[in-house]
């Protein structure tokens, strides 16, 4: 079996998905005097942040913005106005008006909501959305807001909390650093936050939900594919642990290096399951899971398994990156389909057992079948992506003569 995930990961990830398993949250153990960056901005004279160098791979037209924070206070530079005090930003220093940088995620204290902005052109056209939930003083909560070319949605723990549609689908991009804790905009608004801030993640790419939840309460490595930016502050300052270099300077003195107070485990491969299964001529509700470690750089050890399924029937796995889906199956079915296209399938796979009994399986080792083909959907990964996998095996008496099991998301390690 693998190793389970920390205490706080598992409760976290069952709260948000009910339906996964504690057993299928893999991690490795959680590195000691793991750190958190926390900010003390009070006034001018007693103010820090992060400030971080424009290059290219800070620039990407769709992304996934992520961090851990636990606001402490309310801040300084005009953080009791709306948008508050800011987490992360792309902004265009020492300008006043609206709309003023590429994208944010921020904290505003008089709400205790989260908000995520986007904008195609500074002062004219962009987006912003408000959370539903509420972060109050003192509680530590993972934040995300991704954007797509066509919504931007904000997350809370992983879980979807608010979506906006947009009228632009690129992203404005001039010379501007990137800043942790601060805007620096003209007129005052300095919005500097007051309080804790740890895995600080800039992605390339708009992420699922499930693959943000899996990923909001652990460690990453690093080398997780499409991560353009990653402090996790472990070593007491901020180097860019993503290798790609973009590493950020600390401004100021009002800033100290603090235990994490909910300890983080290494992700590992995290797994969770989503979607109905179909019943069976039979009655049988086939059931997706995983055991191992998904490391793309093993060639074996990642078993995706479907128990309970016909016995005797040939059947197969098949998997996506595009996103989960629910689209009824065919014919009258009581199946859906879980996967959005396009899809990967595995060979054709015999589930054993005792024909009309529900103790048929169909296994894989998913990482033998990466290795051994090598132009497979996807490939080459690196690690951190999120395949979507589902089950298909003929069922004869059922109304499309096939039935799905229900689906399963697994986000794969380096």
């Amino acid at each position: 079996m693998p190793k389970l995930q920390s205490r706080f990961v598992a409760q976290l990830v069952l709260r948000v998905f009910p339906t996964v398993s504690a057993l299928a949250v893999a991690a490795l153990p959680a590195a000691a005097q793991a750190k958190v960056l926390s900010l003390t901005n009070t006034s001018t004279s007693n103010s820090s942040y992060v400030r971080t160098a424009d290059a290219p791979e800070l620039e990407p037209q769709r992304f996934t913005l992520e961090a851990r924070i636990r606001p402490t206070g309310p801040g300084f530079g005009q953080t009791g106005t709306s948008f508050g005090a800011t987490i992360l930003t792309k902004s265009l220093e020492g300008t006043t008006g609206g709309f003023l940088c590429s994208w944010a995620l921020g904290w505003e204290p008089t709400t205790s909501r989260v908000y995520a902005m986007v904008v195609n052109t500074p002062n004219s056209i962009g987006r912003f959305v408000y959370s539903n939930t509420t972060v109050p003083l003192g509680v530590e909560r993972h934040i995300a807001a991704t954007f797509d070319g066509a919504t931007l949605a904000l997350y809370i723990d992983g879980q979807l909390d608010a979506a906006a549609a947009t009228s632009f689908s690129s992203v404005y991009y001039g010379s501007e650093d990137v800043l942790i804790g601060a805007s620096n905009l003209g007129a005052g608004f300095l919005r500097r936050f007051t309080g804790e801030i740890d895995e600080v993640r800039i992605w390339d790419h708009a992420r699922d939900e499930r693959a943000i939840a899996l990923l909001s309460g652990c460690r990453l490595t690093g080398q997780e594919s499409g991560l353009r930016l990653y402090y996790n502050f472990n070593a007491s300052n901020a180097l860019d642990s993503s290798g790609g270099g973009s590493n950020g300077a600390l401004v100021g003195s009002a800033f100290a290096f603090a235990n994490e107070t909910n300890v983080l485990s290494a992700c590992g491969s995290p797994s969770i399951n989503y979607c109905t299964a179909g019943t069976t001529t039979n009655g049988c509700l086939a059931s997706i899971g995983a055991a191992g470690v998904a490391s793309v750089s093993q060639s074996s050890g990642f078993v995706v398994a479907t128990t309970q399924v016909e016995g005797q029937k040939a059947g197969l796995v098949f998997y996506g990156l595009s996103g989960a889906s629910a689209t009824p199956w065919l014919g009258g079915s009581s199946s859906f389909l879980c996967v959005k296209s396009p899809t990967q399938r595995s060979p054709t796979l015999a589930s054993g057992g005792v024909a009309g009994a529900c103790n048929g399986v169909l296994a894989l080792d998913l990482l033998t079948y990466l290795d051994t083909n090598p132009s497979a959907l996807g490939q080459p990964f690196g690690g951190g992506e999120a395949l979507f996998l589902q089950a298909w095996f003929r069922d004869p008496g059922a109304p499309s003569g096939t039935n799905l099991s229900n689906g399963l998301c697994v986000v794969l390690a380096p």
